[in-house]
């Protein structure tokens, strides 16, 4: 019993020793990092977030009016659109400034907008994790914009603080966040187009592209026709009076929608 623990000993004596720059044992040295470093809740990877999507339907016809449409020209149209609606948040210096310790500084520009990559909880205060220009290394920014007083870096997805105190200066650097927006519309996604092309063999010809089958203006042609003479037509629930027609244009109202 007592070879078994001298040899236990021995093991946990080895577990320190290091060839050179490189650990005999890394995962030891894995396990003592996790009792010296704190879980990260992390933030989304994407620094955009999708807040909401609208459809739009838009139209170009009035109902009951007198219209012309020449060949080549819609007829009548229905378009819906996806609008979605993307938010950025991002934290900014008020002022010029830096983390200053003794060795590399970390600097701030009043104009730059920082990434916060997640939040992390320090002696019960909760901390945003703020992206700096070194590598993998972050500040930590508590709810007040002011910095906690050591920096760290993300190892194995948890935060490891450095030995070294950095000092905000000037004292009264601050982050604050920045919420930006932007607004992408798509191509149509629901509705259809209807085109005249004019009388040919004694039969007005239409286009209609349908917007429903496919992804904007590669949507599904179809092309119709009707007899050449003045009365009521009906192209995708549309009821259409026409008044005349030849190969130049056509005359018409719109009875509905």
């Amino acid at each position: 019993m007592k070879k078994l623990s001298a040899l236990f000993l021995v093991f946990i004596l080895c577990s320190c020793v290091y060839a050179g720059n490189n650990d005999v044992f890394p995962e030891r040295n894995e396990f003592i990092e996790l009792f010296n470093s704190y879980p990260i809740d992390f933030y989304d990877e994407t620094p955009e977030a999708l807040v909401k999507t609208e459809y739009i339907t838009e139209n170009n016809f009035k109902n009951n009016v007198v219209l012309t449409a020449f060949t080549g020209f819609t007829v009548v149209d229905t378009k819906t659109y996806r609008r979605d609606f993307y938010r950025s948040d991002y934290l900014k210096p008020n002022v010029n400034g830096v983390l200053n310790c003794g060795s590399v500084p970390v600097e701030y520009g009043r104009n730059e907008t920082l990434r916060a990559l997640g939040l992390v909880v320090v002696d019960d205060v909760e901390y945003v994790l703020v992206q700096t220009k070194l590598k993998d290394f972050v500040a930590l920014v508590n709810k007040k914009g002011e910095f906690y007083n050591r920096i760290g870096q993300i190892r194995n997805k948890r935060l490891v603080l450095l030995d070294t105190d950095f000092m905000p200066y000037p004292a009264n650097l601050r982050l604050f966040p920045v919420t930006t927006s932007r607004t992408v519309q798509t191509e149509p996604v629901k509705g259809f187009d209807v085109k005249y092309e004019g009388v040919k063999l004694d039969q007005m010809l239409f286009t209609v592209l349908d917007y429903s089958k496919s992804q904007g203006d590669s949507g599904s042609f179809v092309n119709i026709r009707f007899p050449n003479q003045p009365g009521l037509i009906d192209i995708n629930g549309i009821g259409i009076k026409v008044l005349s027609a030849d190969k130049n244009k056509l005359d018409y109202i719109i009875l509905n929608k």
